[in-house]
């Protein structure tokens, strides 16, 4: 062969060869995560792990009606009883209420998913290496792309040696090497948007089918109605509970347009007298509790006296003996 078809081969194998292996890399590097660290997922970081960012929302609900610092009515309207957080996500809640300390459940789900504290939630179980990051994630991406790029490069290059009969061997070998890279694209191509690692969809997986949090009864689960929700979602567990029953209304509510806002507005004097559900519950479990110290401000003042710290809880149960976050 001359010079010429030598190099042209050259380039033809690196094309096909480096970039695949680099994306063969970034993937395991991405799933892998970070090194594990001791100890297991609290409530919230449960709830994110089985649902997404709106299962922990429906978690924090639940939890804060079980001890009475909200309640739900009839009509859907979420209400503090009393303004008292432990976390930064329930803190989040309790400011969204505004100063008339009132909301509508199914608007408080839809905007409370996008907040900070939820995303705070996320953060802890990528240190955890539970989760993997958007950062590792657009790596996964862009190697995935040069990939693609290296297989049309070494592509072309193949079908044009084709034409030459001293290259035609190196020609074909490197048609079985484009062959295998597409089918490794498929296999090894990043996901649509940041999902479990490997470790997270076995604790996922587990979590719901065996040991004390797979129960569906709030009087057997360690964290109580806020647990079954975390681990199960809202459908099924404890009917008997009014605010559930609101919760599973507000899924399939959609957020009012500008006409049924204007008719929400103009209905709203005559549900001022609807009573409220009294949203506290007998059922075991503990609370939850966090790094962070909270006192209950008072109701009409608007506002909770909350020092900084983590809002991760720890778990007391078998599930987890400690906050994964740092």
């Amino acid at each position: 062969m001359t010079s010429g078809i030598v190099v042209l081969s050259v380039v033809m194998y690196l094309a096909l060869l480096v970039p695949s292996a680099g994306l063969i890399v970034t993937r395991n590097r991405t799933l892998a995560g970070p090194p594990a660290v001791p100890g297991e997922p609290g409530l919230l970081e449960v709830a994110y792990l089985r649902g997404g960012p709106i299962r922990v929302v429906d978690t924090v609900i639940a939890r804060m009606c079980e001890d009475g610092r909200v309640s739900v009515n009839s009509t859907g309207e979420l209400k503090v009883e009393r303004a008292a957080a432990s976390n930064a996500v329930e803190r989040a809640l309790l400011a969204r209420c505004g100063p008339d300390w009132g909301t509508k459940l199914y608007r408080l789900r839809v905007q409370l998913q996008f907040d900070a504290a939820v995303d705070g939630v996320s953060s802890s179980l990528v240190k955890c290496g539970l989760l993997t990051s958007p950062a590792a994630e657009a790596k996964w991406k862009r190697a995935a792309d040069a990939q693609v790029c290296g297989l049309v490069v070494g592509g072309v290059i193949a079908l044009g040696l084709l034409g030459v009969p001293a290259a035609l061997p190196a020609a074909i070998v490197a048609l079985v090497l484009l062959a295998g890279g597409i089918k490794l694209r498929r296999a090894y191509g990043p996901r649509p948007k940041p999902g479990l690692t490997p470790r997270g969809q076995e604790f996922t997986d587990r979590v719901g089918r065996t040991g004390p949090w797979s129960v569906r009864t709030s009087a057997e689960h360690p964290e109580g109605v806020a647990g079954v929700v975390a681990v199960h979602d809202t459908i099924g567990p404890e009917p008997d509970q009014p605010y559930l029953h609101q919760l599973r209304l507000a899924v399939r509510t959609r957020p009012a347009t500008s006409t049924t806002a204007k008719r929400s507005k103009s209905a709203k004097a005559g549900k001022s007298s609807s009573s409220y559900y009294s949203c506290s519950s007998s059922s075991a479990g503990s609370s939850c509790s966090s790094a962070s110290s909270c006192s209950s401000g008072s109701h009409h003042s608007g506002h909770s006296s909350c020092s900084s710290g983590s809002s991760c809880s720890s778990s007391s149960s078998s599930c987890g003996g400690s906050s994964c976050s740092s």
